[in-house]
């Protein structure tokens, strides 16, 4: 997971360290209201209502776990005992929406309404009626349900079950109207529309037409299963065909070149659908190929300019991120004209591990200014000039080096690596401001939302977060960041500050969260713990229960698979996947495997780093196909752009966590600075 950069950022000040600005975050969580000044009140007075207020405060929410529990219990006495003393507690509503869930069969709409008034300012409102609406289909009560129903609160699920509920009230021309936009789809659709389909799949208003049309939707996304399945819809002999011919090049794209274009026959819509899919997966998988195809299908598939350029570029792109032996017959047959910069991109990166540094300074000049300014590009100019050799190419190296110091980024600290000079980080944190810190703390969501982050209901906490600060400006966001950090919550603080674009506020982006188990762990493996803070960082922002699309949970973003393995091999107790959610449990099982990592690759920071994102299989791979480098050249030319980005962030993250605990700071230690090589453990396996 990747939700920030280093950022580059230039200023005179001096490079004191951030370790003397450094303070432990502050839990007042709950407190940073009462603690307000109170107008009118002697200084003895206000303590006194504090002290009151923070021991019922605290009583409260020691009241409110209770009735939760009750309620999960289905303790309905103990809850019935318990909600009158929490009547003026800030989740009171939590504890009505829990028990409104339990009996959505006797909420009426009424009392729906009723809730929904008092709360409209909370993210319940709306699940509660969701769920309400999914109710009266499930208890059959069409009418309850098409009078209540709301188009804009409904999304796929619902729709279906308000349509369902039309036919059951004998209203289905209505519902056969509506249900093809929705059975029409690359994808597959919920549970709930099963029924309306079924209806609509019986009527005349379905045709043969809509099965082609899915099919096709299917086909783009890449959804074979849904479109084998709607091909046994199609009864047109010739759909038929032109679909199992699909699926047949869907399998094997290489047959698209057997395809014969006959000059003075156009190709149909559907032969140009076949040809465009079937072109844009042989270019996934096979790019020179793809490469042939486009030249030679382009003027008979009448691509757009825009649309052939994209697919040009896109081929090119994946050829050259294999990094092929010949470079220089390919380059001009790519784009001997210099003109799409994604593709000088990736030419530079292979002629920068060729170390052709001669050509690296040719192709730099073709690029637009804007990029050639960026600091990656001015870094490898100066590498190549310093390569080149020459007291004046040398002398203009050191140059741009110096200039590059001067810069928080990856090569802003290698530049500064070079010349052996200090790191500038460039800190500039702005003035809160106490009074409106104060009004924001004051926000009944944000009150609920510090209440839920306290009783780790963490994702009932964001939705309270998000829908109090979604309309605030940039200036805002800022200070509302500052409240999140002065409550411990990090990950608040991180996105806080990156979507008021205070890139420069450096300890407010880089919290040195969760210490104690952090510093546990590095002490326990002997590896350093801002190389572990870097990682959560990175992986994370800190959010404990992170859950990546591939299925990687917590804060350094463990596989639920690699996470079990790991806690066998530290014989650490793991239960089930949920407990990679619990902070310190993560960190154990995570800083192991990193520690693992690190004995793997011999200390080498730089490859364990890229082994924990993309896997130590495809490090080996690199490493058996461009060993003995320089590690700049290495980290440069990794083919992904997110594991490439991966360690650049780690790395400068390390960096500026050292600053922050006043450590020494180096982006590379002298062993990572040296050439890499294969790891001896891969090097005896692949024997």
């Amino acid at each position: 997971m990747q939700i920030d950069r280093v950022s580059r950022r230039r200023h005179t000040t001096s490079a004191r360290p951030l370790s003397r600005f450094f303070r432990p975050a502050v839990y007042l969580l709950g407190l940073s209201v009462l603690s307000l000044p109170l107008p009118g009140l002697t200084l003895q007075s206000q303590a006194s209502i504090i002290e009151q207020d923070r021991s019922k405060l605290e009583q409260q929410r020691q009241q409110y776990r209770q009735g939760v529990k009750a309620l999960n219990q289905r303790d309905y006495k103990t809850y019935e005992r318990l909600l009158p003393k929490l009547s003026d507690y800030p989740l009171y509503p939590y504890l009505l929406y829990q028990r409104h869930r339990q009996q959505l069969d006797k909420l009426s709409a009424e009392q729906l309404q009723q809730f929904e008034k008092n709360y409209s300012d909370s993210p319940l409102a709306r699940r509660l009626y969701q769920s309400w609406i999914s109710e009266q289909a499930k208890r059959k009560r069409w009418q309850v349900l098409t009078d209540n129903y709301r188009p804009e609160s409904a999304g796929i699920s619902l729709q279906c079950q308000y349509l369902w509920a039309l036919h059951q009230q004998g209203q289905t021309d209505k519902m056969l109207r509506e249900v093809g936009s929705i059975w029409v789809h690359g994808s597959s659709r919920p549970k709930a529309c099963d029924k309306p389909f079924k209806v609509w799949l019986e009527s005349n208003q379905y045709t043969e037409q809509h099965a082609w049309d899915r099919f096709w939707l299917a086909l783009e996304k890449g959804n074979t299963k849904l479109a084998g399945y709607v091909r046994k819809r199609l009864n047109n002999p010739e759909w038929k065909r032109q679909a199992e011919q699909a699926l047949s090049w869907h399998r094997r794209p290489k047959q698209l070149s057997r395809f014969q274009l006959v000059s003075d026959q156009p190709l149909s819509a559907e032969q140009q659908r076949l040809l465009l899919i079937t072109l844009k997966r042989l270019g996934r998988l096979e790019p020179l190929m793809g490469l042939d195809q486009l030249e030679r299908l382009a003027a008979a598939l009448q691509l757009e300019p825009e649309v052939q350029q994209q697919l040009y570029r896109s081929f090119a792109v994946r050829q050259l991120r294999r990094y092929p032996d010949s470079i220089g017959e390919l380059s001009q047959r790519l784009d001997p004209q210099h003109q799409d910069p994604q593709i000088l991109e990736w030419q530079l990166r292979n002629l920068i591990l060729r170390q052709d540094w001669s050509a690296v300074t040719k192709l730099l000049e073709q690029l637009p200014e804007s990029e050639r300014e960026r600091d990656r590009w001015r870094y490898w100019q100066a590498r190549a000039l310093e390569a080149e050799g020459g007291d004046k190419a040398i002398a203009t190296a050191a140059s741009i080096y110096n200039e590059l110091t001067f810069e928080r980024s990856f090569y802003g600290f290698m530049a500064a690596d070079k010349l052996g000079g200090g790191y500038q980080l460039n800190n500039r944190t702005l003035a809160q401001d106490p009074d409106y810190i104060g009004q924001l703390a004051r926000k009944p969501g944000l009150i609920r939302a510090r209440e839920l982050y306290l009783h780790n209901q963490l994702r009932d906490a964001r939705r309270e977060w998000y829908a109090s600060t979604r309309q605030l400006s940039r200036e805002q966001r800022y200070q509302a960041a500052q409240l999140a950090r002065q409550w411990g919550w990090y990950e608040q603080s991180i996105r806080g500050a990156i979507a008021a674009r205070q890139w420069d506020d450096i300890l407010l982006r880089f919290p040195v969260a969760y210490s104690d188990p952090i510093h546990q762990a590095a002490s326990k493996h002997a590896i350093a713990p801002t190389w572990i803070l870097a990682v959560a960082r990175q992986e994370s922002a800190f959010t404990p229960d992170a859950r990546s699309h591939a299925g990687a949970m917590g804060l350094m973003q463990l596989m639920p698979a690699t996470a079990k393995e790991t806690a066998k091999k530290a014989k650490i107790r793991y239960r089930s996947r949920s407990q990679l959610a619990e902070p310190g449990f993560n960190i154990k099982l995570g800083s192991h495997y990193l520690a693992g990592l690190g004995r793997r690759y011999e200390g080498h920071r730089v490859l364990a780093t890229a082994a924990y994102n993309a896997g130590p299989h495809r490090v080996k791979r690199w490493l058996a196909q461009r060993n003995d480098l320089p590690t700049d050249i290495w980290i440069e030319t990794i083919p992904f752009d997110e594991t490439r980005n991966y360690v650049q962030n780690v790395l400068s993250f390390s960096l500026i966590y050292s600053d922050i605990l006043g450590q020494p700071k180096q982006l590379l230690h002298p062993h990572e600075r040296m050439a890499v090589v294969p790891d001896p453990k891969d090097r005896n396996s692949s024997r």
